[in-house]
C-alpha cells in the first residue's frame, strides 16, 4: 500500500497515489487492448460516447468524456479521417454537428464495449457485492470531497 510520511513519524495512506496506480493500470490495460486495432483507448472511449443510434451533438461529447475542446477535435477528426465516423449538421441550427457512427465504427464501438464489459465482469467475480457496494461510496465521497475543494460544488 502507498503511504507518506506525516511530520510527526505518523504513516498516512496517500490516497491519490492510490487513486493514480489503479487507474494508471486500468488505462495501460485499456490502451494495451486498444492498441491491438490499431487504435488508442481516447478513441475507443470516444466511440463509446457517441450513441450509436441517434448520434451525439459535438457540443456534448466534450463534457461526456472530461476532455478540453482542441484534444477532442483531434480525436473527433481522426475518427473521421480513418471512417469511424461522419458529421452531419442539425436540421434546426445548421452550425451544430452531430457526431455519427460508420458501420466501421459501430464495429469497433462493440469491440470497445465488450472489453468494458469483460474488465467490468471480472471485477465483479472477484470482489464481494458488499465490498464493491463500499467501494462505489467512498468513491462518490472523494469524488464529492475533490469538487468541492475545486469549488465545483
Amino acid at each position: 500500500m502507498l503511504i507518506m510520511e506525516k511530520k510527526n513519524s505518523e504513516k498516512v495512506e496517500s490516497i491519490d497515489l492510490m487513486l493514480k496506480s489503479a487507474w494508471l493500470a486500468v488505462s495501460k490495460m485499456y490502451s494495451d487492448q486498444a492498441s491491438l486495432y490499431n487504435s488508442t483507448a481516447v478513441q475507443a472511449l470516444t466511440l463509446l460516447k457517441i450513441d450509436p443510434k441517434e448520434g451525439t451533438r459535438s457540443t456534448n461529447l466534450g463534457p461526456k468524456m472530461a476532455i478540453e475542446p482542441t484534444s477532442l477535435t483531434r480525436i473527433i477528426k481522426l475518427l473521421e479521417d480513418n471512417g469511424y465516423i461522419y458529421k452531419e449538421k442539425t436540421t434546426t441550427d445548421k452550425r451544430e454537428v452531430i457526431i455519427k457512427l460508420t458501420d466501421k465504427g459501430l464495429n469497433s464501438r462493440n469491440l470497445s464495449k465488450e472489453v468494458v464489459l469483460n474488465f467490468n465482469k471480472k471485477v465483479l467475480e472477484r470482489i464481494a457485492p458488499e465490498k464493491f457496494e463500499v467501494f462505489k461510496e467512498v468513491m462518490t465521497d472523494i469524488l464529492k470531497i475533490a469538487n468541492e475543494l475545486n469549488h465545483k460544488k
